[in-house]
């Protein structure tokens, strides 16, 4: 970017981002420089950067966590946001000092109001140590982009772009409110527990879909239940160091709440059912509101399965 014609600056900027877009592009002069999409949970920020003058570290890739300094420009030929000055990829301290949730890239999410929901929920939790495991398990790199965009099903409830995000945020707020129904003197630690359960239980879908939300290879072979496991792997060895008999609840849970015990174990607390029963309801008042849709009441058939929706 030539600059004998400056784009009109008028304060610093600064922030970690996922870098989500990068394309070489060229100013009035023709003279080339470097177009950045930077990307968290708030929005977009298109950044321009002078390769001639400004070292960007060959380490960065798609979605990296990176680090940028710059100064804002309200006003230039080129449409920028900012024409950054500084960039380098975040350090783990860096990373983990951002808000939880912080790296989720808004752009890439299609139902933005459950996104919204899900990172006010996380972040009222009071539990730190549930905080970095959400964290460890959602904020990576290879994982985030299908989370945001898988659906829930193929077929059968929330079966669209963002259904798994939607699906997964109404199960885990649910779970907290049958608790508070049942059990309201159970400890907060708990309940909170119990939401992270209830958020996390289809994360294995994550394996099962790519990151456009298109049905893999996965999906045909494997058991997204026993994927959740793998896909919570990293976060439960830090809650292994910190809160091992959470660790140790969450794996209960998830191997034990699914009917029929899929892995052989009975429920052993009530959280295990709550989760179950959440996750169950959730699919079946989604279905029957896609069912009656149109339709005022009636019993109506949907393949195997029969809604009744009686006339009041």
């Amino acid at each position: 970017m030539k600059k004998s014609n400056p784009p009109t600056c008028t304060e610093n900027f600064t922030g970690i981002f996922r870098l989500t877009g990068r394309i070489v592009d060229f100013d009035s002069h023709g003279t080339p420089y470097l177009r950045l999409r930077l990307s968290h949970f708030e929005g977009d920020h298109i950044a321009g950067l002078d390769v001639d003058h400004v070292h960007v570290p060959e380490d960065i890739g798609y979605l990296d966590l990176i680090k940028v300094a710059g100064i804002r420009c309200p006003k230039n030929p080129l449409n920028l946001d900012v024409r950054l000055i500084d960039i380098h990829k975040a350090c783990p301290a860096e990373a983990n000092a951002q808000p939880v949730l912080n790296s989720m890239p808004r752009v890439y999410c299609p139902v933005p109001s459950s996104l919204d929901m899900l990172v006010g929920s996380v972040r009222s939790l009071s539990s730190p140590h549930l905080k970095h495991f959400i964290r460890r398990v959602i904020e990576r790199k290879d994982r985030l982009e299908s989370f945001l965009n898988a659906p829930a099903s193929r077929s059968h409830h929330h079966a669209y772009p963002g259904g798994l995000l939607e699906h997964s945020v109404d199960v885990a707020r649910n779970v907290v409110a049958m608790i508070q129904l049942n059990e309201p003197n159970m400890p907060r630690l708990l309940q909170e527990l119990g939401f992270v359960a209830g958020l996390l239980h289809d994360i294995g879908k994550t394996y099962t879909y790519d990151s456009k939300g298109k049905p893999n290879l996965a999906w045909r072979l494997c058991d997204h239940h026993a994927l959740t496991l793998e896909a919570c792997a990293f976060g439960l060895a830090y809650l292994d160091r910190h809160e091992p008999e959470l660790a140790i609840t969450l794996r209960h849970i998830w191997t034990s709440a699914s009917p029929g015990a899929r892995y052989g174990t009975q429920p052993a607390n009530t959280l295990a059912r709550y989760v179950r029963d959440a996750d169950g309801q959730s699919a079946m008042a989604h279905r029957q509101k896609s069912v009656f849709q149109g339709i005022r009441h009636g019993l109506v058939k949907k393949g195997k399965e029969l809604f009744w929706s009686p006339a009041v």
